[in-house]
């Protein structure tokens, strides 16, 4: 198939909140040169891991506030900020919810298993 036709919010729950990669069954949103993961918190700590990935990755903030530690360094998130992230850098981005938020987070190359907890 040429093309796949979906919605993000529908899908990502099948898939931990990913609904393009090499995890997904069949279709165009099947892909290896790519991650897209949709997600959602409610306000408050999270039980979120710091890892750190082989891999680049990009999370744009699409509503809300979060508390962000990367590579040790405290950074505060909100409604339309992006956050790129070189391979190697301990990371994450949703420490705590300042404000309920939703976002997108971007992986490249789509391998599953580049990402560690730190």
């Amino acid at each position: 198939m040429a093309f796949t036709v979906g919605n993000y919010k529908n899908d990502a729950p099948a898939h931990r909140g990913w609904f393009v990669g090499t995890f997904i069954e069949q279709g165009a949103a099947r892909t290896g040169d790519v991650e897209i993961k949709y997600w959602e918190f409610p306000l408050g700590p999270t039980s979120h891991d710091t890892k750190v990935s082989a891999i680049f990755e990009c999370t744009l903030i699409l509503t809300g506030r979060t508390r962000a530690v990367i590579d040790g360094q405290e950074v505060i998130l909100s409604a339309g900020d992006y956050l790129a992230i070189e391979p190697g850098t301990p990371n994450n981005t949703v420490v705590e919810i300042l404000e309920p938020a939703s976002g997108l987070t971007i992986k490249a190359p789509s391998d599953p298993s580049a990402k560690k907890v730190v």
